[in-house]
């Protein structure tokens, strides 16, 4: 499937970035974090059909009861191999945070998932994501970042 092959292709690029920033023992620089950002953006908005401006709200605390938008936030979460058996994997945020975003915001990051990873799963892994980014927004939405 075409779409099944750009998402293997998109992780692949993504490991692969993760594997040179950890070889280089350094951060990416935040317009790196951007392009990845725009990518995993564009691929999982188009994955689920979600409407681009509706995705692009979550960055400043505009959560609408969209599916689309829910599942628009599994699927980042899902990309960045940060969700896994129906929960937040925040041992892998953790360290995809360290490995990829400057000390000074990944400090606070780190703080917000461990909030908000404590959260139970809804049952519908959409809604759990979901749930998991407005909780990062609502604990500290000076320093939030989500693709």
């Amino acid at each position: 499937m075409p779409g099944e092959t750009c998402g293997r292709a998109l992780i692949c690029a993504l490991v692969i970035a993760l594997v040179a920033v950890d070889q280089a023992n350094a951060v990416m620089s935040m317009e790196q974090i951007q392009k990845t950002a725009a990518t995993i953006r564009n691929t999982c908005a188009g994955k689920v059909s979600a409407d681009i401006d509706v995705v692009l709200g979550i960055q400043k605390g505009e959560y609408p009861d969209d599916p689309k938008l829910k599942c628009y936030t599994l699927c980042v979460m899902k990309t960045m191999r940060s969700f896994k058996n129906g929960r937040v994997d925040d041992g892998m945020m953790t360290k995809q945070v360290d490995m990829m975003m400057p000390a000074d915001l990944a400090g606070f990051l780190k703080e917000s998932i461990g909030v908000c990873a404590s959260e139970p799963p809804t049952g519908d892994d959409c809604e759990t994501t979901f749930n998991f980014v407005k909780c990062m927004y609502r604990t500290d939405s000076e320093h939030f970042f989500f693709p």
